[in-house]
């Protein structure tokens, strides 16, 4: 299935986002190549972490910000005949709006961006633990298995943005550890950031990597997915089932 541009209407889709704007040092500083001591030995400087490459800088200072997006934990799928015609605070399910497909273990679900757009994060299960994750501002979309230091997670939103170094984003999306609903393909903007219920380690959702926290610069195991209308989706998979939005799913409790 290759990847299309979105075609829903301009202006069709809210932009939920992250709630927060990127701050932080906009200017690259050079790195120390060492600094030689009156005895003439070369003291040796740490190379920059990743948060300390992306922006803001500071990222792991920040706080999650708990009255923001919240993720859906235990999905529920159904027919596409069981969508709501109208639900309450999402768009009804159209030809040509886009979805991510995912086959796995014989079966195909969709996941309509007019739910992602609102959740941004599923965490599901389908021949394993794996969240789908989606981020409106960046426009880019990634699958992956949920395992983190050795036991299975429940990811979330944090509430905050952080862009990527751009060689990091580059390398991400050139490798399909990200794809994009665009035929530009994904923008290196403010990017989701989720955090993880087993260690609190905030991750970069373009990257699939952990931007700090106990599992710093570690990085989840990608899946494969594809992004494609609708109409198109359901024609190659007939037996296709759809993510159901709340209340028939559940939304992750904020943290306390």
């Amino acid at each position: 299935m290759r990847r299309r541009a979105l075609l829903v209407a301009a202006g069709s889709i809210s932009f939920a986002g992250c709630v927060t704007d990127l701050t932080g040092s906009t200017t690259d500083e050079e790195s120390d190549p060492g600094d030689e001591s009156d005895g003439g030995e070369r003291t040796t400087v740490e190379p920059p972490t990743l948060a300390e490459q992306g922006r803001p800088t500071t990222i792991c200072e920040e706080s999650i910000k708990p009255d923001g997006i919240r993720a859906l934990v235990e999905p529920a799928f159904g027919s596409p005949r069981e969508f709501p015609e109208d639900p309450d605070g999402y768009q009804p399910l159209a030809d040509e709006q886009t979805v991510i497909g995912i086959e796995a273990a014989g079966e195909a679900r969709a996941y309509p961006l007019t739910i992602l757009n609102v959740h941004e994060i599923v965490n599901d299960a389908l021949g394993g633990p794996m969240i789908v994750t989606y981020c409106p501002i960046c426009r880019s979309g990634m699958v992956a298995d949920r395992w983190v230091d050795g036991e299975v997670a429940t990811f979330d939103v944090s509430g905050l943005l952080w862009r990527a170094p751009g060689i990091n984003a580059a390398a991400s999306e050139k490798d399909d550890r990200v794809f994009s609903d665009r035929e530009e393909g994904v923008g290196n903007n403010g990017n989701l950031v989720m955090y993880d219920s087993v260690t609190g380690s905030y991750w970069s959702q373009m990257l699939a990597q952990a931007i700090c926290g106990p599992m710093a610069e570690e990085r989840l195991s990608v899946r494969s997915a594809s992004t494609a209308t609708w109409r198109e989706w359901r024609a190659d998979h007939p037996d296709t089932v759809v993510l159901l939005p709340p209340p028939a799913s559940t939304i992750v409790n904020p943290p306390v």
